[in-house]
């Protein structure tokens, strides 16, 4: 295909790509709430992580239902396998949270959500922990999807 044929079909194609109507699925329009507050119990590290996604939802005042929250979180790291002299193979991160959503209308949904995935042992302990750590932020910010998707489910 010559020069022109090129610029020509992009020409044509371009408006049918540009008007996809793709939004995020968290848009500003879309979500009508703001957290008042959010209490922490449990795990620091998961907490951390949690909160991470959850502040831009934070202290706005323009929108009209005010949230608040009560995390409960427990992270734990066990052995999945194991090899034929006993040393560890695979370890399983389980983050499970026990979220307490509190409404303005003052009612309250408890949800429980559990998250966990199975990785593989190395023996370099610093590369071990980073692997653990980009996990657990992965999970925590899987949780806080969840626990977003449950207040919109409630306050809509």
């Amino acid at each position: 295909m010559n020069k022109l044929g090129k610029i020509f079909a992009f020409l044509v194609l371009l408006p049918f790509f540009s008007g996809c109507g793709y939004t995020p699925i968290f848009s500003k329009k879309d979500v009508n709430f703001t957290f008042e507050s959010i209490e922490f119990l449990g795990d620091k590290e998961v907490e951390k992580k949690i909160s991470r996604s959850l502040t831009i939802y934070k202290n706005r005042p323009d929108k009209e239902n005010k949230v608040e929250l009560v995390i409960k979180n427990q992270k734990s790291i066990v052995i999945a396998s194991k090899n034929s002299k006993g040393e560890p193979l695979t370890n399983r991160i389980n983050i499970d949270s026990n979220v307490k959503i509190i409404l303005a209308d003052d009612s309250i949904v408890e949800k429980n959500f559990s998250k966990s995935t199975v990785y593989s042992v190395i023996d370099r302990k610093s590369e071990q922990e980073s692997i653990e750590n980009k996990l657990i932020e992965n999970l925590s910010s899987e949780i806080a999807t969840q626990i977003i998707f449950e207040i919109l489910k409630n306050t809509k």
